[in-house]
């Protein structure tokens, strides 16, 4: 399997392993030769020292924003499924459907979540994170991990062409009339949609995951938060 390979935002070549420089002190002094420690030391350590603390910064914001964008959609719809009327109020004061409304905000609510993943990627393993994945993955993990995503469209999809858009963005609680479905995709599983989903997050995390494996816990714990949000709405969904 491929080396791994942790590159900061922006370069492949500086500061390798830069995620995990955030654990511990900036400050380095280099072995060899003393006319380094008394010739301009002082300024080449300390610009040593901002880089790192820069990176780790802005990693500390990708994961930030991430981990804010990924529960944002899920806890809006909480409020709807348990509160409706407070939507319905929203929806007349815009004279836009409650469904429609529904819609289009959570297709900005996904855009959010795609632009603060891929950021999130690019910062903490480098600006060709994506490029070097596709180009040093095995064709068996890019196979795997793209034989994931397209199971969870297979499902997402399945779910939007059996309920239509007043089934997935809760009509039936605004008045429309949804109908109770048993064949495919829910013949397979309970809550499919919420179960692509997941696959599909997994499925693109797989090779990246496979490619640098020194941001194992990181990359994984993208994974598990973002799953666990999708139970947690399966769960309200049904109770």
């Amino acid at each position: 399997q491929t080396p791994p390979l942790v590159r900061p935002f922006g370069s492949a070549e500086q500061n390798a392993a830069n995620s995990h420089e955030c654990e511990g002190p900036a400050l380095q002094s280099q072995t060899g030769g003393q006319e380094e420690e008394f010739e301009g030391s002082t300024e080449r350590l300390l610009r040593r020292a901002r880089e790192p603390n820069q990176a780790c910064k802005m990693i500390e914001l990708a994961q930030a924003l991430l981990f804010l964008a990924i529960p944002m959609p899920h806890a809006f719809y909480a409020m709807l499924w348990t509160k409706p009327n407070v939507w319905k109020k929203v929806a007349k004061k815009t004279k836009v459907p409650p469904v429609d409304l529904l819609a289009i905000v959570a297709l900005c609510m996904k855009v959010v979540q795609f632009f603060s993943f891929v950021f999130y990627v690019l910062t903490l393993l480098g600006a060709d994170a994506f490029t070097e994945t596709i180009r040093l993955a095995h064709p068996a993990t890019l196979l795997f991990g793209g034989l994931l995503f397209a199971v969870g469209q297979a499902l997402n999809m399945g779910v939007y062409a059996t309920l239509g858009k007043d089934g997935v963005y809760y009509g039936i609680k605004y008045g429309k009339k949804v109908p109770w479905v048993t064949g495919f995709p829910f013949s397979l599983c309970p809550h499919p949609q919420y179960i692509g989903s997941s696959l599909s997050i997994w499925g693109a995390l797989w090779p990246i995951i496979r490619v640098f494996p020194g941001n194992l816990m990181e990359l994984s714990a993208v994974g598990v938060y973002w799953s666990g949000m999708y139970a947690l709405s399966s769960f309200i969904e049904s109770h």
